[in-house]
């Protein structure tokens, strides 16, 4: 499945579609407990103040988020967690624009773009429900 055209038409394209945004929802989790770590680190370093607590909590929050909007994706489901991950990490975008980071910038560009394609494919999913008869027909 392309990254960049995606099949909502049949049931496979579109939960292709869903899983791969849920695959983008690990993939942000992942480097987001990173951050956690470094955000660690660095704290320990010079001593851990609320500011480093509380910034290690929001992004602990994000990590759940993104952890269980994936689960819900990669099921076919989840199309509000999946806007919630994306608003998230739209303003996690918009932030690394304002500090010049290019490569975490084509990064979550490129997350942004399959986890819309994951709330595409999840909508389409919701729409497109087969009955079981519907199925049956297919095999015959």
């Amino acid at each position: 499945m392309a990254l960049w055209n995606v099949d909502l038409t049949t049931e496979d394209g579109a939960l292709g579609a869903a899983q791969m945004g849920g695959f983008a929802c690990f993939v942000a989790a992942v480097l987001s407990l990173l951050g956690v770590a470094a955000l660690f680190i660095m704290g320990t370093v010079g001593g851990l103040s609320t500011m480093v607590l509380a910034g290690a909590a929001l992004a602990m929050a994000e990590v759940a988020l993104f952890a269980i909007a994936g689960l819900r994706l990669r099921a076919g489901k989840g199309e509000v967690l999946g806007y919630a991950a994306a608003i998230v990490l739209a303003i996690e975008l918009l932030v690394k624009i304002a500090t010049v980071s290019f490569i975490g910038i084509m990064i979550d560009i490129i997350l942004l773009i399959a986890l819309g394609n994951g709330i595409r494919g999840a909508r389409a999913l919701r729409q497109l429900e087969m009955g079981a008869d519907e199925v049956a027909t297919i095999f015959k």
